[in-house]
């Protein structure tokens, strides 16, 4: 071992979890609680408990409620909604079930909701089969608190950019610096989990920045990335001030007074932000009838959407978080102005891509890898759309993760780590301190940024957009190995400027394979291939590092045979037979009652 602290401060665990946010800290609390003797370790490159998304995340989490019907409601909505047909319905029946009860089990581990009198939890409608009940903004504070109570050790302020494998190709632990001091610090364990988050670009408005350097390592060690063309999520915002328009997509009109909305999806559009909104707002604008503006003289209307005049959604969340939106809101106005009651509105596009293939388990291809919380779309019930459950599919995931994770760690040894490879690594972490230019990371990210800006690189996409983003992306890689930096802040940029260009990588590559449009909020369009097509675009595309280096892109069939939602007119596959409908399996009956009712009432309509 003298060999390994040569190269840096060694520290040993049982398990270790990278990422101290919502999703690390709840996995490592449900490992501890399984196993009270299991030594485990959370690292963050902020200060665990007051870093991380959960410090910035929405009003609520989500839960399935509890109610005898409300799996199936929500598998119905959920597999229909947003990427239609593409869930992983056996992961999603499971991840609904865990969801059942996750806001109770957080609650035991000092996290605060809205509750009543009695100190129950509250909660109010969200989506078919699905409630929401407020949450505390101090999530994260309250988690450390308890993870430090039963045993958890936490190290805060240091960044990991590599993971580190035995012979055959287990993780067994991590490499990267403190961001204080720069200094080299190696982590050994029997397995590791990345709770990291996904690579999150975006410009300016309320979205957190995540610059995927878990998605990177993960990669490099021959982990599986999945689905990535459905990445860009959409938004309706103020032009002035680029925050969301809560609300606000059902109010969109034209220069000639006309609704919008209404106009492309119809008298009572089901989702808050579609595809068609998007296009009709690009169209409108093509047609000379921009700008578009929001009418916010109507408030009602916009309650409306949210469930009616007597909706008490606001009333049923915590003040603490409340007042944090609303002094955010007062701060972006102080710097932007006040967006008036009939304010300038236009789409707004952020990327989000959390690739990361898992199972049930949420285990990876590579042994000794997990992959906890938003940094896994396969892993999310909702197939990559978490908009308003961030916090759910942290908790979730991480409930879902530990058994295994336990199982794991309690029939496994310790493996030695080997130098020469610890050795190359550290210095490829550092060669950025020692490189004779005048390339800084922030050419690579005002470079990325400009895509936020422009739709037909994010939304609407040609095939030679999607090439020219290819070709821009090749550049960016040669630029990668001339960045420079002097402390270890900048270096830890310029290994995020490598990862984040990867993501984006990942992004076009697969957005160039499938040849169809498809999906809601975090659409994939095709100029070339406008219509979803459900007889040669039933697969999940997934990513991998080739042998060469270069990044593969391979299709995985769906087994639709083996699940309850179909699209209509689907037929099995030769070589497969029914697996869901069958004698003896208790569900398959209330799924066709379920679907005939949905089927009766898309009739009436």
């Amino acid at each position: 071992m003298s060999d390994i602290q040569k190269y840096g401060e060694l520290y040993t665990s049982d398990i270790l979890i990278i990422g101290g946010g919502v999703g690390g800290l709840t996995a490592a609390i449900e490992i501890k609680e399984k196993d009270p003797g299991l030594n485990v370790l959370v690292i963050d490159k902020g200060t665990i408990g007051w870093s991380g998304q959960g410090t910035k995340a929405g009003n609520g989490i989500r839960a399935l409620r509890k109610e005898p019907d409300a799996l199936i409601k929500a598998m119905m909505y959920q597999v229909h909604a947003h990427t239609e047909y593409l869930n992983d319905q056996e992961f999603l029946m499971k991840y609904l079930e865990v969801q059942r009860d996750n806001v109770e089990i957080i609650q035991k581990y000092g996290v605060k909701t809205s509750v009543d009198a009695d100190g129950n939890v509250t909660y109010f409608d969200m989506v078919p089969g699905m409630d929401c009940a407020g949450i505390e903004i101090n999530i994260n504070a309250s988690l450390r608190k308890y993870a430090l109570k039963i045993g958890v050790r936490l190290l805060s302020r240091v960044n990991v950019f590599e993971l580190l494998t035995s012979a055959s190709g287990r993780v067994i632990g991590a490499i990267g610096f403190d961001m204080d001091e720069g200094k080299c610090k190696i982590f050994q364990a029997k397995e590791v989990g990345l709770a990291t988050q996904g690579c999150h670009f975006k410009k300016i408005g309320l979205e957190f920045m995540g610059y995927g350097t878990g998605v990177g390592a993960a990669y490099r060690v021959g982990a599986v990335m999945a689905n990535t063309e459905f990445s860009t999520q959409t938004d309706v915002v103020f032009k002035k001030t680029n925050t969301p328009i809560y609300g606000g997509f059902n109010l969109v009109y034209n220069q000639k007074g006309e609704n919008v909305t209404r106009k492309y999806c119809g008298p009572n559009p089901i989702y808050e932000v579609s595809t068609e909104l998007v296009m009709g707002m690009q169209k409108e604008i093509e047609l000379g009838n921009g700008p578009l503006w929001c009418d916010l003289e109507h408030p009602d209307e916009i309650r409306a959407i949210f469930g009616g005049q007597g909706h008490t959604l606001i009333m049923r969340m915590l003040d603490d978080k409340m007042k944090w939106e609303e002094h955010v809101f007062k701060k972006t106005m102080r710097s932007f102005g006040d967006v008036g009651l009939t304010p300038e509105m236009t789409i707004k596009m952020v990327l989000q891509v959390e690739p990361i293939k898992v199972d049930t388990d949420y285990k990876t291809n590579v042994e000794g890898l997990w992959a906890i919380g938003k940094i896994t779309g396969q892993g999310c019930g909702y197939f990559g759309w978490t908009r308003g459950d961030g916090l759910g599919n942290a908790t979730t995931s991480a409930i879902m993760a530990a058994p295994s994770m336990v199982a794991y760690a309690q029939t496994h040894e310790m493996e030695e780590l080997d130098p020469v490879q610890v050795a190359a690594l550290k210095e490829k972490i550092y060669a950025p301190l020692h490189r004779n230019s005048e390339h800084k990371p922030k050419e690579i990210f005002d470079r990325i940024e400009r895509y936020i800006f422009q739709t037909d690189k994010m939304i609407i996409k040609t095939d030679e957009s999607i090439q020219r983003c290819l070709n821009e992306v090749e550049e960016m890689k040669k630029l990668i190995p001339q960045l420079t930096a002097d402390d270890p802040h900048t270096l830890a940029k310029c290994l995020e400027a490598a990862d984040t260009v990867l993501c984006l990588e990942m992004v076009f590559r697969a957005a160039r394979e499938r040849k169809e449009s498809r999906g809601q909020m975090y659409p994939h369009y095709r100029v070339e291939y406008p219509n979803m097509d459900n007889e040669h675009g039933l697969y999940w595309l997934n990513l991998r590092q080739g042998a060469d280096g270069e990044m593969e892109v391979y299709k995985e069939e769906i087994p639709l045979w083996k699940y309850p939602i179909r699209p209509q007119g689907y037929q099995i596959p030769e070589g497969h037979k029914e697996e869901f409908y069958v004698e003896g399996n208790p569900l398959a009956q209330p799924f066709i009652e379920a679907q005939k009712a949905m089927a009766a009432a898309m009739q009436q309509k």
